[in-house]
């Protein structure tokens, strides 16, 4: 939802505008509007969430049957030529199971202890199925939601500002003619946005496949969403 604000000359205080101090009287009359706008990218990045869990009567054997499989997932996805700096561990746990009184006594007796580790795994997106194909087939049995974004969420951001500027600037422009005046120069302007997160060290390759083929059905489907960036603008102009 819009709000607007506006001042002009029959405003006698003297006050100021968020952190700038921007003078309002007589001498200086202005338009203040906040506008908010959105803009939308095809997801060239994927963050996958990838992981093996396992249970077993002792602690020992749980523990290296976890550690074998982590062993053939990661190197699955090593020899589809990720980079290590794109595998990330998100998660290693051993602990005695929580009992689940729906299990029946087999089942209780053979998970005594639970082994979980997880990564997250940063590739592009045309890649992405790609990837969990090749680490289901490798062994990995728990896959979570997957994080979509662009390589530069920062100029996406900026594309977001940018257009809540002109909104602005275009809503004030119409105020001014609705006060029988001119808008002028911008003297002031905020933006209120979320910090966008940098993809620190990963080499995403959005151009070309570098993966080995997919494995033969049964075979997952992803689909990619888009990445919108949201900004909001506060901003003053001066009216003649």
């Amino acid at each position: 939802m819009k709000r607007f604000f506006f001042t002009f000359a029959v405003v006698a205080i003297t006050g100021s505008l968020h952190a700038q101090d921007i003078q309002v009287n007589r001498q200086n009359k202005t338009i203040a509007v906040t506008a908010d706008e959105s803009t939308t990218a095809y997801a060239e990045v994927a963050v996958l969430a990838i992981g093996y869990h396992n249970y077993g009567p002792s602690q020992v054997p749980v523990f290296r049957e976890n550690v074998a499989a982590a062993e053939r997932v990661t190197k699955a996805l090593l020899d589809a030529k990720i980079p290590k700096a794109n595998i990330e561990t998100d998660k290693l746990r051993l602990a005695r199971t929580e009992i689940d009184e729906k299990w029946t006594p087999d089942m209780k007796k053979e998970r005594q202890f639970v082994a979980e580790q997880s990564w997250h795994v940063t590739v592009s997106a045309t890649d992405a199925q790609t990837v969990v194909d090749l680490a289901v087939k490798a062994g990995a049995n728990e896959i979570d939601d997957v994080e979509w974004n662009v390589v530069d969420p920062v100029a996406l951001q900026a594309r977001a500002s940018g257009a809540a500027l002109a909104k602005a600037r275009s809503i004030a422009d119409q105020m001014a003619k609705g006060l029988g005046t001119k808008l002028g120069e911008l003297v002031y302007a905020s933006n209120r946005a979320l910090v966008p997160k940098m993809w620190r060290g990963e080499t995403v390759n959005t151009e070309a496949t570098i993966l080995a083929p997919p494995p033969p059905p049964p075979k997952l489907t992803l689909f990619p969403q888009k990445v919108k960036s949201d900004a909001t603008v506060f901003a003053v102009f001066s009216i003649e």
